[in-house]
């Protein structure tokens, strides 16, 4: 195999290990060290199917995976539902915010328009992304709210909806203390859109909300880290694809010129910045409760432009983010969704954009956990960001999520963030 040395001068001047490309072997398989097997039995139900908490506790016990939720709502009786519809996605907009707490570690919140863009930015392709939406609820109007199901794919800092490089399970059996998910949803009547009734009318609690969690458990106990490592005196690695730092909210509005809008973005912790994802709705869109609530409505901003002290860093010139941020993955920064118009039937086509601020060189999201790609330190530095908005006159809501290199260090029964 070696003799390519001598025949090819392009090998012996490059780099690179010895790969056999025509037999099976060492250099070209790899098998599993540990056997393990999966199943999706863990389903709790939600103490609250209505605006409010429900708390969820995952026991330490093998490796927790995706997590997943369903919501159904109550059946069409009546009147309850008429002149009243969903948007595609609903799911996603019912909820408030999630938190999360490996054992004792530190506990974060995210939104739920965060989580699904999370989900739309790990996707592999477009039409898997479309299909985010389409899963999290179909859009629906009148009578046919009644008993719809969504489901939302809950994005927390270990996990990803990818299946291409998908990372590997927490080992929650390192753990002495529990996972605790909390999600908090707002009232069901609080986001359906209005089309010429009252949101007051229809349900103010769901027919079902459960939760579902993945397991991937070791076919053999004695394989597991704590028993064949003292881990009062090592620590575990648990490399993340990155951590999405709660969203930053913005409110702005524009005059009559909507061009060159100019805000501050704050709230950088310390650590390294990957990327910015930055989205955009009008106010009257984020206004929970008076039937226009419509937060996965995105617009597109052109150009935009990023500084760190004056410095620029992302310029897209008019729409061209979409190709910049194409040529860093493998579809657009869009989602093909289907909104229903306020005050009127009418079920419309839409698309939502959303565009990222890069820091970092590109990283392929298939081996985004196991590879380490540095970012910018960004603590105590003026980030402005400037940008032209659709709309003259309106009052807007500027979203701004950072991206973090970050792994989980697990050590004497605990677990936490190191930035």
């Amino acid at each position: 195999m070696q003799n390519d040395l001598t025949e090819s001068v392009q090998a012996s001047i490059r780099p690179g290990e010895m790969v056999d490309t025509y037999y099976y072997g060492e250099s070209n398989l790899m098998k599993q060290a540990y056997p393990a097997v999966v199943n999706t039995r863990f389903v709790q139900a939600f103490t609250n199917l209505g605006s409010g908490s429900s708390q969820f506790i995952i026991s330490p016990n093998g490796g927790v995976s995706d997590v997943i939720l369903n919501f159904v709502t109550q059946a069409s009786t009546g009147s309850n539902y008429t002149t009243l519809a969903l948007n595609q996605g609903w799911g996603y907009s019912l909820i408030n915010r999630v938190s999360v707490r490996y054992g004792s570690s530190a506990q974060y919140f995210f939104s739920g328009p965060q989580l699904y863009l999370l989900n739309l930015y790990d996707c592999e392709n477009g039409p898997k992304q479309d299909n985010v939406p389409a899963l999290g609820g179909a859009a629906l109007a009148g009578a046919s709210c009644g008993g719809a199901s969504a489901y939302v794919y809950l994005k927390l800092p270990h996990s990803s909806i990818r299946a291409n490089g998908k990372p590997l399970p927490f080992p929650s059996d390192l753990l002495v203390q529990p996972i605790v998910i909390t999600v908090e949803l707002y009232a069901f009547n609080q986001i359906m859109v209005q089309q010429g009734g009252n949101v007051s009318t229809a349900p103010t609690s769901l027919a079902v909300a459960t939760m579902q969690v993945k397991q991937e458990m070791l076919t053999d106990t004695s394989d597991t880290l704590a028993r064949r490592i003292d881990m009062n005196t090592h620590a575990y690695t648990f490399p993340l694809m990155y951590f999405p730092q709660q969203e930053t909210q913005i409110q702005f509005s524009t005059g009559a010129d909507p061009t060159k809008q100019s805000v501050n973005l704050t709230g950088f912790r310390a650590g390294e910045v990957k990327a910015v994802l930055l989205w955009l709705n009008t106010s009257a869109n984020m206004t929970v409760g008076t039937g226009t609530y419509q937060p996965l409505n995105w617009q597109l901003m052109n150009n935009v432009q990023l500084t760190y002290n004056g410095e620029i860093f992302s310029r897209f010139d008019s729409g061209s983010s979409q190709l910049w941020n194409l040529c860093e993955n493998e579809k657009l920064e869009a989602v093909n969704t289907s909104l229903q118009a306020v005050g009127s039937v009418a079920n419309n086509p839409n698309v939502s954009y959303w565009t990222e601020c890069s820091f970092a060189q590109v990283s392929k999201e298939w081996d985004r956990e196991v590879k380490l790609i540095h970012g910018k330190p960004i603590l105590n530095a003026v980030v402005q960001l400037t940008f032209d908005a659709p709309l003259a006159n309106t009052s807007y809501v500027l979203h701004a999520q950072y991206i973090y290199n970050a792994s989980l260090l697990c050590s004497r029964g605990s677990a936490e963030y190191i930035f």
